[in-house]
């Protein structure tokens, strides 16, 4: 009995001097990271610009976007192309369009193609849009963004179409009638071509215009960096380039904490004040963005059954 005592008592007295030495260890530890915990307001503002890092460290503001440097395949070059085809967008005529010269839906509008004709199920149905500027003049050239579909609130069918821009203010578009009975078109413009341009021009100039930020945590100690495909300034970053399909992303390294000891990740938010006066004309929820077009005579068409022999 008093040899389990004994070694009852040599246990104890070993994990009370493993805790001293755990807490001595912490205690240093803390001390030497100042007590300073990092939290996102160090690196993100409330004005959605990460600006005090860059201040201290007087560096120049530059895009990391270093994934540009990378060497394509013929094959993945081909790729690109594909794809920055498929994405092409006409653009106006002259780089700068006053707001009265912009795509007004109030006064387009689109007419069927036929619209007493005899339809039935799996026919074609055309529909011609005409794009006006708000003094009511007919648009030029194309590039709105557009969205059309046919459905039967009744039956609670629905479908899209598609669209081919003429460029020159005018759009076709093509509905395939998959159901019968009375089928409406609606047409409405999401946005202008002079606000896609604008679009566009963030794109490049501003890939960073949406934020997000990761969370770096070991033992008690916490930092929140943000990331991106682009980062500004110098600073060290950590690199997440997903290493299978080669997506580049990016945060900024933590202060006192290694890349691998990231977290989380989350959405950060939105950069403002972006836009000049008078670009934010072509961004009205109530005047030229996702407004209906009307239509300038019949929006609707009768569809037979398909015949059967």
């Amino acid at each position: 009995m008093w040899r389990d005592s004994f070694r009852l008592q040599i246990f104890c007295l070993l994990m009370a001097v493993l805790a001293i030495v755990v807490l001595v260890h912490n205690f240093f530890q803390l001390e030497h990271l100042d007590d300073d915990t990092v939290s996102g307001s160090n690196w993100i503002t409330e004005n959605n610009v990460q600006h005090s890092l860059s201040q201290t460290t007087k560096t120049t503001r530059k895009p990391y976007c270093g994934y540009k440097q990378q060497t394509l395949s013929r094959s993945e070059e081909a790729e690109q192309e594909s794809l920055l085809a498929a994405i092409q967008w006409p653009k106006p005529p002259d780089g700068k369009i006053a707001f009265v010269q912009s795509t007004d839906p109030a006064h387009s509008d689109f007419v069927i193609v036929k619209p007493n004709g005899f339809f039935k199920v799996g026919d074609q149905l055309e529909v011609l849009v005409r794009m006006k500027d708000f003094q009511g003049k007919p648009k030029q050239y194309g590039g709105d963004y557009l969205q059309a579909r046919i459905h039967s609130p009744l039956l609670k069918a629905g479908a899209t179409g598609r669209i081919v821009d003429c460029h020159n203010g005018l759009y076709k578009v093509f509905f395939t009638l998959l159901w019968p009975g009375e089928v409406k078109v609606s047409v409405s413009l999401v946005h202008p071509s002079e606000a896609v341009q604008v679009l566009l021009r963030l794109r490049e100039e501003r890939p960073d215009r949406v934020y997000f930020k990761s969370s770096f945590k070991s033992g008690r100690y916490s930092e929140t960096t943000e990331c991106n495909v682009c980062l500004p300034g110098d600073l060290p970053v950590c690199n997440f380039t997903d290493l299978y399909t080669g997506e580049p992303w990016f945060c900024y390294k933590p202060r006192k904490l290694p890349c691998a000891s990231r977290i989380s990740h989350a959405k950060g938010g939105y950069q403002k004040g972006l836009l000049t006066q008078e670009e934010s004309l072509f961004f009205q929820s109530d005047v030229n963005i996702k407004r209906p077009i009307l239509s300038s005579g019949p929006d609707s068409v009768i569809v037979k059954p398909k015949a059967f022999t």
